[in-house]
């Protein structure tokens, strides 16, 4: 892959991304807590909504960061084994952490193990999180496919007709959203060993259903003057589509949590395969891009750099750091009289600190590469 000079957007927004999931992960538990009421439901129905973007992002960037770098020649073994290290290898080792690291403790972990371990590794089913790396593995062992046919779209036609096919490609995925309960129905009945489970239990980490992002991405990586000139022209039109989407769902989430027995925060309803989700999603996306390119403060985009360059590591490990976060607000806040909200952004932040301080931590080591991924060398702030 050719060196090429960086977009200077995705940088911030890997950070973005990072602190978005982390947050999400912070208030799926504050929601169950006993003392969240209505109140805090509403709030922490806002920051969901706002924060629901990352996994999206994160596809997002990965499609505009390969189509940006990858010259005419794709050397794909090479690349897979760049993916063995960086990505699947820390993949693993964390696996094998969550699966003895169970939530009552250590574990254990013998011979007998072992077939429940793999397979839990090819489904991305040690901890909840890990589906997200299951699905992304399928964008790489699928690259050279995407390639070809994005190339052959972006070479055969000129700007309208690369439109057209973005927005062809995005109609399909629309289709796709709304026909998953049909789709699942019908493989089940089709019962294919491995096939039908891509489409219903493990429906959630098949590629199909968040293609779009990456071909989107994909789409502003080969053309990145373009990309910015659209971002700037519809920012009127996503930004639209953004609050008032967002509202909505919001409003549809306040209805949720009105249930026979009482008020239940859930969020059930903010699925992120729907047709409507997609495409606030998509506007959602257009949304932060525009805001890391408008991000001027020297100090903010430096940290959020930095963030995003140990996002991997931190991604891998948030969930178990999420959990020591829960010892301070057990502690201390509860007693203190924090409301739920506050305390969820509390933990938030200590969780999103230890998360990419000991990512940053591990890869000064030696063999840190194995455990985090690759990270930058340099300076804390850049």
């Amino acid at each position: 892959m050719p060196r090429k000079e960086r977009i200077v957007e995705i940088e911030s927004l890997r950070g973005i991304a990072f602190a978005a999931v982390v947050l999400q992960h912070s208030i799926a538990h504050f929601s169950l807590v006993p003392e969240a009421g209505l109140e805090d439901g509403v709030l922490l129905a806002i920051l969901l909504m706002v924060s629901k973007f990352a996994v999206p992002l994160f596809i997002f960037i990965t499609g505009m960061v390969l189509f940006y770098n990858t010259g005419e020649q794709l050397n794909y073994g090479r690349f897979m084994q760049k993916r063995l290290t960086d990505v699947i290898a820390p993949y693993v080792v964390w696996s094998l952490v969550y699966f003895i690291l169970t939530p009552q403790g250590w574990g254990g972990f013998g011979w007998q193990d072992l077939p429940e371990l793999g397979l839990k590794l090819i489904t991305g089913k040690t901890t909840s999180h890990f589906w997200y790396i299951i699905m992304l593995i399928q964008f790489y062992l699928l690259f050279p496919l995407f390639l070809r046919a994005i190339r052959y779209v972006y070479n055969r036609y000129q700007s309208r007709g690369r439109l057209v096919a973005v927005l062809i490609a995005g109609a399909v995925y629309l289709v796709l959203a709304d026909q998953l309960g049909n789709i699942s129905r019908f493989m089940e009945r089709m019962n294919i060993p491995v096939l039908t489970d891509a489409f219903t239990t493990y429906a959630d980490r098949n590629f199909l259903y968040f293609f779009f992002y990456f071909v989107l991405g994909a789409a502003a990586g080969l053309s990145v003057g373009k990309w910015n000139l659209w971002i700037h022209r519809l920012r009127w039109v996503y930004w639209m589509v953004f609050i008032t989407l967002g509202l909505r769902f919001t409003y549809l989430l306040m209805l949720e949590f009105q249930k026979p027995e009482g008020i239940q925060i859930t969020f059930y309803t903010v699925s992120l395969i729907r047709p409507d989700m997609a495409i606030f999603l998509i506007a959602s996306i257009m949304v932060m891009y525009q805001l890391a390119g408008k991000l001027h403060n020297h100090m903010a985009v430096g940290w959020l750099g930095w963030i995003g360059s140990v996002s991997y590591g931190g991604y891998l490990m948030h969930m178990l750091m999420l959990r020591y976060s829960y010892i301070p607000d057990e502690q201390f806040y509860v007693a203190w009289g924090f409301n739920p909200t506050v305390r969820m952004i509390l933990t938030w932040l200590l969780a999103l600190t230890l998360s990419c301080g000991l990512t940053w931590c591990i890869s000064r080591m030696s063999w840190g590469k194995w455990i985090v991924g690759s990270v930058p060398k340099g300076n804390l702030k850049k």
